[in-house]
Formats: C-alpha cells, structure tokens, sequence
C-alpha cells in the first residue's frame, strides 16, 4: 500500500508530467505569487488599509468614481453587504463619502480628497514592487515579455468571460489597473479589447 507520502508525491509528479512547459508553469507561478505577496504588502501599508479595503480604494480612485455600491459590489466580486461593509471602513478612516445619486435610490461612492492622496501613494508604492522586478530587462527583453503578458491576459481574461457565461462569479480584472500605463484610451489595454471582441461574439 502506497503511503500518503507517496501519494502526494505520485499525484503531484503526474499533474506536473500533463504540462507542455512545467518549468515554466513551476517559475510563472512562483513569480506571480511572490509578487503579489510584495506588492500587497507595499499596497497595504501605503494604503493604511488591509485586504479588499485597500483594492477597493484604487478601483474608486481609477474607474469608480461617483459608482453606486451594487457597481463596487460587481467590481471587486463581493455581495452587496461586502461592499456596503467597505464603504463603511473607508468612510470611517476618512478616505471615502457617500452621496444620494441622479437616482435617489441608489447611493453613490466617491473618494474624498485625502482618499485620492491615499490612492495615489499605493498604487505608486504597488508598482515599484513591479518596476524593481523588471528593472534589469533590456528593452528587448521588455517588449518580449510585454507581447506575452498581452495574450496571456488575453486568454485569461477569454477565458474568465465563458466562465461567467456559465454562472461563475468573481472579481472584475482590471480592478486596480491604470489605465493610462496599459494604453487602455488608445485601445490598447487587452484585458478590454478582448472582452469587447468576446462579449460581442
């Protein structure tokens, strides 16, 4: 009888044997969650925020200025009660306001001031995690692994959209971006080009 030592062993050597590329799934891996580990830490602490309250203040500071909660909701992929407890905690720190919106059955969010202040520093400290991690590219390199990461979010995010389709929840991708960095008023972010071109289909 094989011994649960082993069996972890056998069930993780024949997932590894399915892959086209287990080095690169194995390096791909271990950099993304390292990195997300850093770069929340930095998001966090700049922040003065921990978890989604800290993610939920960049996608306001972005994209969702003057939104409704139930749009936070959508966005961050929390119930309504999640995001109507993160607005909660943001007020309360002073970095977000409620207001009656054009439809007064809704109630709309936007950062205040020190919010946007607040934003600003953690998205700057977010991406100097990224920036100290590619920094030794040559611009060669650099373009290289720009055009990969593009069909990479391509098909993730293709693949995300079906997901939906068939019933599955979850948080939107571009959440925390900057749009200005990933040329999304050029159109050229990919993450919505995609989604443009797949939604439409």
């Amino acid at each position: 009888m094989s011994s649960p030592q082993n069996c972890v062993t056998y069930s993780y050597n024949s997932q590894m044997a399915t892959s086209v590329h287990p080095r690169l799934d194995n390096l791909l891996a271990s950099l993304t969650l390292n990195l997300a580990d850093e770069g929340r830490v930095a998001l966090e602490e700049a922040a003065g925020l921990s978890g989604s309250a800290a993610l939920a203040l960049l996608a306001l500071e972005e994209f969702l200025g003057d939104a409704h909660v139930g749009r936070l909701a959508e966005v961050m992929g929390v119930t309504h009660s999640g995001a109507v407890r993160l607005v909660t905690h943001l007020e309360r720190e002073g970095l977000a306001e409620r207001r009656s919106g054009a439809d007064r059955r809704r109630v709309e969010v936007r950062l205040t001031a020190t919010g946007r202040r607040r934003a600003a520093a953690a998205r700057a400290a977010r991406d100097a995690v990224v920036r100290r991690a590619t920094a030794g590219l040559t611009e060669a390199e650099a373009a290289s692994l720009e055009g990969l990461l593009e069909r990479l979010v391509s098909a993730r995010v293709e693949a995300r959209i079906e997901g939906r389709r068939a019933g599955q929840t979850g948080a939107w991708w571009c959440r925390t971006c900057d749009f200005a960095a990933c040329g999304r008023p050029e159109g050229r972010c990919p993450a919505q080009v995609t989604a443009a071109r797949v939604v439409g289909q």
